[in-house]
């Protein structure tokens, strides 16, 4: 599960890469009139209006020509080489690119290290998530004891877990939502763990296992 949080990282930041890509030659290719259009497209339907929404491409479209993708090109004068003139206009996160990719599509650039992050958390909580079920069978050497106590302290876990994660997100506003939150985290690890031990049993009685 861990080299599956690893890949699922490295896939999004290389998806990202392409898209970023494919942008870039697109606004290279596009008109004024065109690029304009666009930033409408996207800043339109949150309230900006036209006029405002010309005066934001076209500062933009400045900046873009100054970002290393858009080739160091002078652009109202200002030389290129003046990195700390130009402050974020030298940025690969500005210009036009950077708008459409970010606001236009919803995509951010993906750090190198949140893939080995991902990886980490991923396997570290499968690993935690499993081995708690598992504890009881490594003490009690009656089968059907262990499954009376893992069940037990699964139950007991999750109903903590529910009350942290309704803490965490907020969701939390009053006592009776930490309940909830308990509760509902209990449900589904509950159908879960029912679901699984339903099917086994089913395999069994088929003659699988």
């Amino acid at each position: 599960m861990g080299i599956g949080g690893f890949l699922a990282s490295q896939a999004e930041r290389d998806h990202y890469r392409y898209l970023r890509q494919h942008t870039l030659q697109r606004v290279h290719r596009s008109c004024a009139g065109e690029i304009e259009r666009e930033v409408l497209g996207v800043l339109g339907p949150v309230g900006v209006d036209e006029p405002t929404c010309r005066a934001v491409a076209r500062s933009l479209h400045d900046v873009e020509d100054h970002t290393p993708e858009g080739g160091y090109q002078n652009v109202n004068g200002h030389p290129v080489d003046d990195r700390e003139a130009l402050g974020i206009r030298m940025s690969k996160d500005a210009g036009l690119t950077a708008f459409f990719v970010k606001f236009g599509q919803g995509l951010e650039e993906i750090p190198n290290k949140r893939m080995y992050i991902s990886a980490f958390t991923i396997g570290m909580g499968y690993l935690l998530g499993g081995i708690i079920p598992l504890l009881p069978y490594f003490f009690v050497p009656k089968a059907h004891i262990a499954l009376i106590y893992s069940s037990v302290v699964t139950g007991v876990i999750l109903l903590i877990f529910g009350v942290v994660k309704a803490r965490i997100t907020g969701a939390a506003q009053r006592p009776t939502d930490y309940v909830w939150g308990a509760f509902s985290t209990l449900m589904v690890g509950g159908l879960a763990a029912a679901a699984a031990f339903g099917i086994v049993r089913a395999l069994e009685k088929s003659g699988h296992f």
